[in-house]
């Protein structure tokens, strides 16, 4: 039985500190709300301690986290008898997508890029990017704030997006190719 102690993955707190931040990203990108995801983060750690999980490299670590997480996301939708709202396609390669994020670096790299990609915004459009995510405010007090139209609105942030994509993408090394949907 010693053996298998040995070999099974043990649950420390720089393991928590290590995964926790990216199961969380993970579950805000399925459409988890920020408490629910803390919630079902905390969960897939309690799995994780009582399963006999061999201890080997840290992504096989993260994607029994992400599966389980996952899973038990699904399920407390079936429980609650509600759809989930997915903040992505799962006809894609989620983990896939999630694995090129993190890289060897657990996804620095991407959020520094980010960052530096919306300091470099004019000021207008950095603002809409503030009271949209920031703020939480709808279409028509973007609309408002950026003195156009609703529909006006829904462009300039889809416009955003594909540029802050483009830039992400270029910093990275990703490839010179414009984004354009």
């Amino acid at each position: 039985m010693a053996d298998v102690a040995e070999s099974t993955v043990r649950v420390t707190e720089a393991l928590v500190r290590e995964h926790q931040a990216a199961l969380w990203r993970y579950l805000r990108v399925l459409g988890c709300s920020a408490v629910e995801a803390e919630d079902l983060a905390q969960e897939a750690f309690l799995a994780l301690l009582h399963a006999r999980l061999s201890a080997g490299s840290a992504g096989g670590v993260r994607g029994w986290l992400r599966a389980t997480a996952r899973n038990q996301f699904f399920a407390r939708c079936r429980q609650q008898r509600r759809e989930p709202r997915l903040g992505v396609d799962l006809d894609g390669d989620l983990d896939a997508a999630v694995a090129a994020y993190e890289r060897d670096d657990d996804g620095h790299g991407y959020r520094q890029a980010l960052r530096a990609c919306i300091e470099a915004l004019p000021a207008r459009e950095r603002e809409v990017l503030q009271l949209r995510y920031h703020e939480g405010a709808d279409r028509s007090q973007l609309a408002q704030a950026a003195g156009v139209s609703a529909e006006g609105a829904k462009s300039l942030l889809r416009r955003i997006k594909i540029a802050l994509r483009n830039c992400v993408h270029r910093k990275l090394g990703h490839g010179t190719s414009a984004v354009r949907s």
